[in-house]
């Protein structure tokens, strides 16, 4: 009896990568128009000059977001991942586990939530943001993978 073949994957959704883009847009225009921005909310140069910057981080945020969908992606033959600008194979030979687990920064109370997958490379640390889902739901869909085809 063969198994059926698997494709799960997990990107950000796309909706949100054309919030950030149409939201950077906007700050772009703002940023760039001098009436506008004294209009919208008394900017002086410096103050263009900011929010020009976000508006740029935020275009390169969804460019980052929808270039690397998917971020995580299983199948028959492995996991693929996307780290930093490049997307990486790994076979289930090479997956030792997977579970999910927050990171908290005590002084500002920050708490993120991530996908840890440990490999023989080390460890992947995905973020809810960049999976676009329950990182405890992710970790055990990729357990249970492991376990069937590793």
């Amino acid at each position: 009896m063969s198994t059926p073949p698997v494709d799960l994957s997990w990107s950000p959704p796309i909706w949100r990568c054309a919030a950030y883009a149409a939201g950077g847009a906007v700050l772009l225009v703002v940023a760039a128009v001098e009436d506008l921005a004294w209009r919208v909310a008394s900017l002086d140069g410096a103050g263009r000059l900011l929010v020009g910057l976000v508006g740029l981080g935020l275009v390169a945020l969804a460019v980052s977001d929808a270039v690397s969908r998917p971020t995580l992606r299983l199948g028959p033959g492995g996991i693929d991942y996307v780290e930093g600008l490049r997307r990486r194979h790994l076979p289930w030979a090479a997956v030792l586990g997977a579970r999910s687990g927050t990171l908290t920064h005590g002084r500002r109370l920050v708490h993120l939530r991530t996908l840890e997958i440990e490999t023989i490379d080390g460890p992947v640390l995905l973020s809810r943001r960049a999976l676009g889902a329950d990182p405890e739901r992710v970790a055990e869909a990729v357990e249970e993978l492991r376990l069937r085809l590793g």
